[in-house]
């Protein structure tokens, strides 16, 4: 089975599945409540399948027997463990799927393959600030990281009404393949510091933050 990365972290842990198989292999692999069944009844497209399943699937990799159950969503759709286990996070991008549980605290992950396509959207999620930063190399690499960081925010905080260029900004850095970045969320009366870590993994970019407190 190809557990492709699996992290003991502080406060958390997080793992990465390679899909290398067929969409019934993973099924046949999955161990689904009633209530997943249903949700995974109605998911239209393969490849959509193919990442609930594996991410799903690192449930088990990542928790004690004992702690393993099934996977809902609230109204917002943020995942959350059917017997309260954890805290989760999951994201899904190309060949990969990843899942981050934390027994404490909100988390927020995210995975992305590095494309050149980034650098004709980045001024549609930087905010005016960001819009300034000059990275001297590796620039696709970098706004990947910011991308990462503002969805692994917006996944922590769990709930609608956050505008990536105005309410998630992130601190200017120097990219250097794996390393930490930090991240403001802006909305309200709330100012919220994070503190996020990203690694660059074959032509994918990981990032992903535990909240504490």
């Amino acid at each position: 089975m190809p557990l492709y990365l699996k992290k003991d972290l502080r406060h958390a842990r997080l793992g990465i599945w390679e899909i290398t198989e067929t969409t019934g292999e993973l099924y046949k692999m999955a161990s689904l409540s009633t209530q997943e069944e249903a949700f995974y009844a109605q998911l239209s497209t393969e490849t959509r399948k193919k990442h609930w399943l594996s991410y799903r699937l690192l449930l088990p990799k990542l928790l004690p027997a004992h702690a393993v159950s099934g996977i809902s969503y609230d109204k917002y759709g943020k995942p959350f463990l059917d017997n309260g286990a954890g805290h989760i996070s999951v994201a899904h991008s190309g060949k990969f799927a990843a899942l981050i549980i934390s027994e404490q605290f909100p988390t927020g992950i995210d995975i992305e393959h590095i494309q050149h396509k980034i650098l004709n959207l980045a001024h549609k999620f930087l905010t005016d600030r960001e819009q300034e930063y000059r990275f001297a190399t590796a620039v696709r690499e970098s706004l990947y990281v910011i991308w990462g960081a503002k969805e692994a925010m917006y996944k922590l905080h769990g709930q609608t009404g956050l505008q990536f260029s105005q309410h998630l900004e992130v601190a200017p850095f120097a990219y250097t393949g794996n390393g930490r970045v930090k991240g403001h969320l802006r909305i309200g009366k709330t100012h919220r510091v994070m503190e996020l870590f990203y690694e660059t993994i074959e032509d994918y970019v990981l990032v992903y933050t535990v909240g504490q407190g």
